[in-house]
C-alpha cells in the first residue's frame, strides 16, 4: 500500500470515520472518498500526503472544521468538500500561499461562516469557485478579476452583500475575464440598482461565454439594462424575486441562445418583444393591457407563466400555435440542470455513471451525473394565464 497513487472509494455506502492511517500513504495522488454515509472530522493526517493532486470528500456527513494541515498540500488541483456539515473559517483560514496549484475548489452545502478572503486571488489558475449554499457574510472582494481562467463562480444563497447601492461593485473586477460561463449570486442580499454594474460586465467583454447569470431573491432594483442583450450566449436569466420595474429590454432578443427567462416576483409592467424562448416566467409583477399577441411566434416556447398580473382581454389567438405536451416547473429545473451538469463535466473531465442530486452541487466530489433526456419542444408545455 506505501506505493498507491490512485485510491478511489466513492459511491460505496462506506460508513463510520475517515481512517487517519491514510495518512501514511505518502506517494497518494488522488482521494476519493465522496457519496458515502462517513462522519466524524476530516483527519488531521491528511496533511501529509504532500503529493495529493485530487481530494473528494463531498457528499457524506463529515462534521468539524477543516483541519489547518490541509492548508499545506500545495501541489492540489482540485478539492472538494462539497455537501457535508463542516463549519467554521474555512476559508478566512486561507493564507497567502494556500493551494497555488488550485484550479477547482467545491465547499457548497456547508455551515461555513464569515467573509470570503481577497487571497482568493492569490490562486491564479482557479477555474470553478463553488461557495454556496453556505453562511458567508459582509462583501464579495473587488478582486477577482485576477482569476483571468474563471469559468465558474457560483455564490448562491449566502449572506453576501448589506442590501445597499455597491454591493455589486465586484463584477467590474470581473470585465477582464472572457472564459465566464456561470455567474451565480442567486438568495443573498445584494441591493443597488443593476445598470451601472451590468453595463460594464456586458460592454467591455462582448465576447464573453457566459452561459447563466442568476440574481434571482436578491434587493435589486431600478430597470433591466438594455446591455443585458450585450451577452448573446446567454441560455438562463434568472432575475426574479427583486424589485425591478419599467419593461423587460427587447435587447434580449439579441440573445439568440435564451431558452429560460425568470422574471416573476418584480415591478414590470411591459413584456416588450422576444422571441426564440422555450421558458417565459413574468408571474406577479405589474404587467397590464392585453396579452403580447407577439408571443404567440415563439414557436418553441414550452412553457409560459404569466398569472397573478392585470391582464385584460381575449387569450390571443397566435397562441393555437403553441401546442401543448404535458410538462411541470420541476421538469425544467432538471432540464435547465442538464444543460448545467453537461458544462460542468466538460470542465471537470469526469465520467458519467451516477445521478447528481441538485444543481448547487457543481463541485461534490469526483463529478458524476446522469445526463436527464431532453424534454419535448417545439410547442408550449403549460401555460399559466
Amino acid at each position: 500500500m506505501s506505493k498507491l497513487i490512485v485510491l478511489r472509494l466513492g459511491g460505496n455506502d462506506l460508513t463510520g470515520i475517515i481512517p487517519f492511517t491514510l495518512g501514511n500513504l505518502s506517494r497518494l495522488q488522488r482521494l476519493s472518498m465522496a457519496s458515502n454515509h462517513l462522519e466524524g472530522g476530516v483527519p488531521h493526517d491528511l496533511g501529509r500526503l504532500m503529493s495529493l493532486t485530487h481530494l473528494y470528500l463531498g457528499v457524506n456527513s463529515l462534521s468539524g472544521t477543516v483541519p489547518p494541515s490541509l492548508y499545506y498540500l500545495s501541489s492540489l488541483i482540485e478539492f472538494a468538500i462539497t455537501e457535508n456539515n463542516l463549519s467554521g473559517n474555512f476559508l478566512a483560514n486561507m493564507r497567502r500561499l494556500c493551494f497555488p496549484q488550485l484550479r477547482k475548489l467545491g465547499i457548497a452545502l456547508n455551515q461555513f461562516t464569515v467573509i470570503i478572503p481577497e487571497t482568493l486571488s492569490n490562486i491564479p489558475g482557479l477555474e470553478l469557485l463553488d461557495l454556496g449554499p453556505n453562511y458567508l457574510t459582509g462583501q464579495v472582494p473587488d478582486n477577482l478579476g485576477v482569476l483571468k481562467d474563471l469559468q465558474w463562480l457560483n455564490l448562491q444563497n449566502n449572506n453576501l452583500g448589506r442590501g445597499t447601492s455597491g454591493d455589486l461593485n465586484f463584477l467590474n473586477s470581473l470585465t477582464n475575464i472572457s472564459s465566464l460561463r456561470l455567474l451565480n449570486f442567486g438568495v443573498n442580499n445584494f441591493g443597488g440598482v443593476l445598470t451601472n454594474t451590468i453595463v460594464n460586465l456586458s460592454t467591455h467583454i462582448l465576447t464573453i461565454s457566459l452561459r447563466e447569470l442568476d440574481l434571482s431573491l436578491n434587493r435589486l432594483s431600478g430597470l433591466l439594462p438594455s446591455s443585458l442583450g450585450n451577452l448573446s450566449l446567454l441560455y438562463y436569466l434568472n432575475m426574479s424575486h427583486n424589485d425591478f420595474e419599467g419593461t423587460i429590454p427587447t435587447s434580449l432578443r439579441n440573445c439568440h441562445k435564451m431558452e429560460i427567462l425568470v422574471l416573476d416576483n418584480n415591478k414590470l409592467n411591459d413584456v416588450g418583444e422576444l422571441k426564440n424562448l422555450n421558458d417565459l416566467i413574468v408571474s406577479d409583477n405589474k404587467l397590464s393591457g392585453v396579452i403580447p399577441a407577439e408571443l404567440g411566434n415563439c414557436l418553441v416556447l414550452e412553457y409560459l407563466d404569466m398569472a397573478r398580473n392585470s391582464f385584460q382581454g381575449n387569450i390571443p389567438l397566435s397562441f393555437i400555435s403553441l401546442r401543448a405536451v404535458p410538462r411541470t416547473w420541476q421538469d425544467i429545473q432538471m432540464y435547465k440542470y442538464r444543460r448545467c451538469l453537461s458544462e460542468v463535466q466538460k470542465l471537470l473531465h469526469q465520467r458519467r455513471d451516477r445521478e447528481v442530486k441538485s444543481n448547487s452541487k457543481l463541485l461534490m466530489g469526483e463529478i458524476n451525473g446522469i445526463i436527464y433526456p431532453s424534454y419535448g419542444c417545439g410547442s408550449c408545455a403549460v401555460c399559466h394565464l
